[in-house]
């Protein structure tokens, strides 16, 4: 079972998908929609996850990002299910036909968010780095919020965070280069456990099996 990465950055890879994938007997593609690279008809994979940029789904402008949309939008018509990380949270929620807005402050750094189910979709601890809020997709049922907005929802088989789950130590301090935030220093254990947790969370939704490799008789 095969799942395509929207990868738009060098310094935003997949990170912790890829050893919690290698368990569960899933591959990943990745692909740089930046790049401009082609993206496969979604009805020949298992599932996608758009992962996280600098840039923003405001930015109309850019060829790549309106690309991405119409795939989105494409895979969520094909019953794709969708893992949406930060950018890609927001990109789905614009393809789903929520309003992307740019916030009155960025949320950077290590947070915690209000759960409405903790066992699914852990409170924290979470990496954090975006400028840009959404609005609830319609049909979309809500997750997580705190006071920066909506963290998380799902719809469909799709699930929705704006934190980072996938982000290691390395890729968050590289993200923070001055070390302005304490990536470094903070509870890395923590996250990794409460990353697997949403991950397989989505694995659950989307109907992924707990190892592909294994077939009941």
């Amino acid at each position: 079972m095969t799942g395509l990465v929207l990868q738009t950055q060098a310094d935003a890879p997949a990170g912790l998908l890829e050893p919690w994938a290698a368990r569960r007997g899933l591959a990943l593609e990745a692909v740089r929609v930046d790049r401009g690279e082609a993206l496969p008809d979604p009805r020949e994979l298992s599932f996608a996850v758009a992962l996280g940029s600098d840039a923003s789904v405001i930015d109309h402008g850019r060829r790549w990002i309106r690309h991405e949309l119409e795939w989105l939008r494409a895979a969520d018509g094909a019953g794709l299910p969708i893992l949406g990380i930060c950018f890609g949270a927001q990109a789905l929620a614009a393809a789903l036909g929520a309003r992307v807005f740019r916030l009155p402050e960025p949320e950077i750094g290590w947070i915690e968010v209000e759960t409405l189910d903790a066992e699914r979709i852990p409170g924290g601890p979470w990496v954090s780095w975006h400028e840009d809020g959404f609005e609830l997709p319609p049909l979309a049922y809500e997750l997580a919020r705190n006071e920066f907005g909506v963290q998380a929802f799902c719809h469909c088989r799709h699930l929705a965070v704006q934190f980072h789950p996938e982000a290691t130590v390395e890729i968050a301090t590289e993200w923070d280069r001055e070390n302005k935030y304490g990536y470094g220093n903070g509870p890395a254990d923590a996250a990794a456990a409460a990353a697997d947790r949403l991950f397989d969370a989505f694995a659950e939704r989307a109907g992924l099996p707990a190892n592909p490799s294994v077939t009941e008789t």
